[in-house]
C-alpha cells in the first residue's frame, strides 16, 4: 500500500512539474520561439498545442511582425477544433486590425466556413423531423459571408468556392421554407401556405424546390377559393 501511495505521488509531482514547465515554455519564450513552435505545431496537426504558441504570440507581444499571420494561424487552428465561437471572434478582431489586409478576404471565407459549419446540423438532418421551428440564422449569416466576400473581393481565390458555396446554401434554404410550407398545408393553414412560397419566390426565384413550391401555392390559392390567383400561378409551372 505504501509503495502505491508513492507512487501515485511520483505521478502527480511529474504532472505538476511537466504542467509548470509547458506554462514556463510560454511565459518566458520570445516571440520567435513561440510563432515558430505555433506554426510548426499547426503543421503537424497539433492544433490545441499550436493554438496555445499562437495565443501566446499575440498576448504576449501584440503588434509584432508575427501578429498578423498569428491570428491567420489561431482563425485556422480555432475552425479545426470546432470552437466557433472564438474564430468568429478571431475574425471580426482581424479585420479590425488589419483593415487593409490583402488576408482580409481569407478571413471572410473563413467566417463562411464558420457560420455554414456551424449550421451543419440544419443542413444534415434536414428531413424527418419538424422543420417548422428549424433555426437558420446560421446558414443565413454563412450566406451573406460568401456574399460579401464575392463582391468585395471578386478576384480572390475564395471567390469561385464562395459561389458554389452560396448556391448550395440558398437551395437548402429554400428547401427549408417548402418544408414549412408543407407543414401548413398538412394543417390546411393555407394563407400561412401561400404567403411562404410568395417570400420563396421573393428570395430563392431560381431553385428547384420554389418551383415545387408552386403546386401547393396553386393548391392554397384554390382552397381559399381564389380561382384568378390559382390560375395565374398555374400559368407559371
Amino acid at each position: 500500500m505504501h509503495k502505491i501511495k508513492s507512487l501515485a505521488l511520483l505521478a502527480v509531482a511529474a504532472l505538476v512539474i511537466g504542467c509548470s514547465s509547458g506554462s514556463k515554455d510560454v511565459e518566458q519564450a520570445s516571440v520567435n520561439e513561440l510563432y515558430t513552435k505555433g506554426t510548426t505545431s499547426l503543421q503537424e496537426g497539433s492544433y490545441s498545442e499550436a493554438i496555445r504558441y499562437l495565443k501566446a504570440t499575440t498576448e504576449r507581444f501584440p503588434g509584432s511582425v508575427y501578429q498578423e499571420q498569428a491570428m491567420l494561424d489561431l482563425i485556422y487552428a480555432n475552425y479545426k477544433t470546432q470552437d466557433y465561437t472564438q474564430v468568429l471572434l478571431m475574425v471580426d478582431s482581424f479585420l479590425h486590425q488589419f483593415p487593409q489586409s490583402p488576408n482580409q478576404a481569407y478571413a471572410v471565407y473563413m467566417a463562411g466556413l464558420t457560420n455554414a459549419a456551424t449550421g451543419d446540423n440544419f443542413i444534415q438532418d434536414f428531413f424527418g423531423i419538424d422543420r417548422a421551428t428549424r433555426e437558420t440564422t446560421s446558414m443565413r449569416t454563412a450566406f451573406s459571408n460568401f456574399q460579401n466576400l464575392v463582391r468585395v473581393f471578386p478576384n480572390s481565390p475564395y471567390s469561385q468556392d464562395a459561389l458554389a458555396r452560396m448556391a448550395y446554401i440558398k437551395d437548402a434554404l429554400a428547401r427549408h421554407e417548402l418544408e414549412i410550407a408543407k407543414f401548413y398545408a398538412k394543417r390546411k393553414a393555407w394563407v400561412a401556405v401561400a404567403n411562404r412560397v410568395v417570400g420563396m419566390l421573393k428570395q430563392y426565384p431560381d431553385t428547384k424546390a420554389t418551383y415545387e413550391g408552386l403546386f401547393l401555392m396553386q393548391e392554397a390559392y384554390e382552397k381559399m377559393g381564389l380561382t384568378a390567383l390559382a390560375n395565374d400561378t398555374q400559368k407559371n409551372y
